[in-house]
């Protein structure tokens, strides 16, 4: 695993966006938001979800996305903020744990990838409660619910390899790992008084010859970020006779996206 070069947070994010973008797309699909709609994006990252829900709901629709920093804000407006449906599209600062919106000023509201990281996790579904109109739904999507595979033929080091992300993510997660955090969405729900009424996952494939963005993700943000630096000193040194996986023509990975839809 070679060290990387330092880039910004919000290129990883991209990345990640643009790596599930063909089941994402689907998944906003299955969710049949109303046609002209208005929602709420918390923790929108670099604004591609937004952009996808926005283009599900029509001319007529509006999304607004929010995240807690400035530049996760100008790296949105930057990306998509100037396309064709920007006139459907708003992006500002915000807090999870405090909507600045009145109480049911949204027909739904998503929540991608975000809920494992917000430790206040039952005053942010409170929050999303508030916001979205009776009846209205609460989006929560998580990747990697299950186990991911990126190392196909390697079960023994990929399982080293999550034991120590776990063990580095316990940092920002407080008590628990993000993978914990994650696998407790669905109690999360329930207990927040939230009726839970679909639970589905999606499982991304993909094989050698890689897709541009399949690879681009793999390697620069499976590899090297997550699984690079930071936890070099927890792995033993085969990891680095890993670094060419990606071009072995057998190579493939899954990775499943867990959705689940709540009602106030």
């Amino acid at each position: 695993m070679t060290q990387p070069e330092t880039e910004p947070f919000t290129k990883s994010l991209e990345r990640m966006n643009l790596f599930q973008e063909p089941e994402a797309r689907v998944l906003i699909a299955d969710l049949d938001l109303p046609e002209g709609s208005r929602g709420l994006d918390v923790g929108c990252g670099v604004g591609l979800f937004a952009l996808w829900l926005a283009a599900a709901i029509g001319p007529r629709g509006h999304v607004v996305g929010i995240e807690p920093s400035k530049e996760r804000v100008e790296a949105a407006r930057a990306l998509v903020g100037h396309g064709p449906l920007a006139s459907r599209l708003e992006f500002r600062e915000g807090d999870a744990t405090k909507l600045d919106a009145p109480d049911a000023s949204f027909d739904w509201v998503w929540c991608g990838d975000v809920l494992h990281h917000v430790q206040e996790t039952g005053r942010a579904l409170g929050e999303f409660a508030r916001v979205v109109r009776p009846g209205g739904r609460i989006v929560v999507k998580e990747s990697q619910l299950l186990h991911g595979s990126f190392l196909p033929g390697h079960p023994a080091l990929e399982r080293r390899l999550r034991q120590a992300e776990m063990e580095w993510s316990r940092h920002e997660g407080g008590e628990f790992s993000f993978e914990e955090r994650r696998q407790r969405t669905l109690a999360s729900l329930r207990a927040a008084g939230l009726s839970v009424e679909r639970f589905r996952t999606y499982m991304l494939e993909r094989r050698a010859p890689l897709p541009p963005a399949a690879r681009d993700y793999i390697q620069r943000v499976v590899f090297e970020r997550n699984w690079g630096p930071r936890l070099r000193d927890r792995l033993a040194p085969d990891a680095e006779s890993l670094t060419f996986v990606l071009d072995d023509p057998d190579y493939y990975c899954l990775y499943p996206i867990s959705v689940l839809v709540a009602r106030r």
